[in-house]
């Protein structure tokens, strides 16, 4: 990072253009009782050499996906990402350009969204995509309130444990005003039931929303639960895993009204948490309600092939009482890295990647379950991640020894399910290895 620093003139500069005449008179409206009134514990100062010595020994210590194998899951995975889509994503036309949101973006911005959004609904085998949202819950929270349009019932939204909790709490937050009940039904053996989908259902509820391979890993029964929501008049709205879709049966294939995602699987790092992308498809005759943006092929005045602006339905553009969304971008960025991986992956490759996770994780899923410490929590089909419990209950023991050993070991579920405070959420890339997996089986069976 670079060093910048902050000297007497400086400060005095700032403090002029100000009108302060200094430190004190600056923070003067700061009560006295809330004042430190003492100066800071430092250590003597450091030259650039030191002090950047210093501060790279402190991010030394840190674990990070990029220095230890990483099982963590839950939303955020370590794939693999092909050194072509830092190199494309990397060049200043896209790294350095405006939020491409305006009517007058670039005409490269344009086709490589409109690639995206025709690159997203192969995938899926939806028929429309929007040029992104800012991560997968708010992109899930934007189709509920796409669903309650669309359907004109408010009454209620029909959804389950098993949908990321996180998903879940923005969808409140987003609801918090709205005269809509929201019924969390339980997933008790890792997945929800139909039967309880059939009995919350009625005739003001606007969607069903199941997350299709769940929180838990498990996968879902989306066929039967997307029939009973159609006989009901509601909308059946799923979360997929967009690497699941190289094996499993795609969205619009098994009667999905909207289909969304979090994208970061798709060539973006984990970054910490973010930011990220979110991913909204939908059916055609549904396309005057998505949120966001749109981006069309047509010809110039010159017949030549470009790229417009198709679609702009939030209210800075159209009338506030027709506008879908306040959304204000989109993640521009997220979706080229996202373009340029499934580009080269193709099918062939998404299935390969797919296989992997799935293999690799009923392995590790074996192994783990053979030892003393761990066992199997749900007895259903899962994709990539899993859930285990551990014995004696000290989780986070175990993930602090795993953590010794330059491991991240799995997401603690606690958090967000007291019952299953004794349970570890474990997901296996393609990149991992088997010695990674022998290796985490060791250090958490011993």
């Amino acid at each position: 990072m670079p060093y910048f620093p902050n000297t007497p003139a400086d400060r005095r500069a700032m403090l002029e253009s100000i009108g302060a005449a200094s430190l004190d008179e600056l923070f003067a409206m700061v009560p006295p009782e809330l004042r430190l009134g003492r100066d800071l514990r430092l250590p003597p100062a450091l030259g650039e050499m030191e002090l950047t010595a210093h501060l790279t020994g402190l991010a030394g210590r840190n674990l990070s996906a990029a220095c230890v194998p990483c099982f963590l899951g839950g939303g955020c995975y370590d794939h693999f990402i092909p050194a072509v889509v830092d190199v494309v994503s990397g060049r200043s036309e896209f790294y350095t350009s405006y939020t491409p949101y305006q009517a007058e973006a670039a005409q490269g911005n344009l086709q490589a969204l409109f690639e995206y959004q025709t690159l997203i609904a192969e995938l899926t085998g939806m028929d429309v995509s929007n040029s992104s949202l800012y991560d997968g819950g708010s992109a899930t929270a934007e189709a509920v309130l796409m669903a309650l349009s669309l359907t004109q019932r408010s009454g209620r939204v029909v959804t389950a444990e098993s949908l990321h909790p996180e998903y879940r709490q923005v969808l409140r937050t987003y609801l918090a005003n709205f005269n809509t009940e929201i019924v969390e039904l339980p997933a008790d053996d890792g997945a929800t039931a139909p039967e309880d989908v059939e009995r919350a259902v009625n005739d003001q509820t606007a969607c069903v929303v199941v997350q299709h391979p769940n929180f838990f890993g498990c996968l879902e029964e989306v066929e039967a639960m997307a029939e009973i929501a159609h006989r009901a008049g509601a909308m059946f709205m799923v979360v997929f895993d967009p690497i699941s879709l190289g094996l499993l049966k795609r969205p619009g294939d098994y009667g999905a009204d909207i289909a969304v995602a979090e994208g970061q699987c798709l060539g973006n790092p984990m970054a910490y948490g973010g930011p990220y992308l979110g991913i909204l498809t939908c059916r055609e005759k549904f396309l005057r309600r998505l949120p966001g943006r749109i981006v069309g092929q047509t010809l110039d005045r010159r017949g030549k092939r470009c790229w417009v602006l198709t679609l702009q339905t939030r209210e800075q553009h159209i009338r506030r009482d027709r506008a879908t969304s306040n959304i204000c971008t989109n993640q521009g960025l997220f979706a080229l890295r996202a373009a340029v991986y499934l580009s080269l992956m193709g099918p062939s490759g998404m299935r390969q990647v797919a296989e992997l996770c799935l293999q690799k994780s009923r392995y590790a899923l074996e192994q783990l379950t053979a030892g003393a410490k761990l066992s199997k929590v749900f007895d259903r089909p899962t994709f990539k991640e899993f859930v285990v419990r551990v014995k004696d209950g000290q989780v986070d023991a175990l993930l602090a020894k795993a953590q010794e050993e330059y491991l991240l070991a799995g997401v603690p579920l606690k958090r967000w399910y007291p019952q299953l405070a004794d349970c570890l959420l474990i997901a296996v890339t393609e990149k991992r290895t088997k010695e990674e997996i022998d290796r985490l089986d060791s250090i958490l069976n011993t």
